[in-house]
């Protein structure tokens, strides 16, 4: 049998946490704010986004 690397709770879920902590401080910037707040909102927003699709192309290879 193989024994892997064990990771804690931290470990495995402190990068999603920081993706929706961005996604939804992205989302309540855009809804709330106007001018230059909606460039910040789509950028937080986008790079989300570009997060996951880096994730999914990483795990393809």
């Amino acid at each position: 049998m193989k024994t892997g690397h064990h990771l804690t709770l931290w470990q495995v879920f402190s990068v999603p946490a920081a993706i929706a902590a961005l996604s939804l401080f992205g989302l309540v910037v855009a809804l709330l704010g106007d001018g230059l707040w909606n460039g910040i909102g789509a950028l937080t927003l986008g790079a989300s986004v570009i997060a996951t699709v880096w994730a999914l192309a990483a795990r393809r290879r």
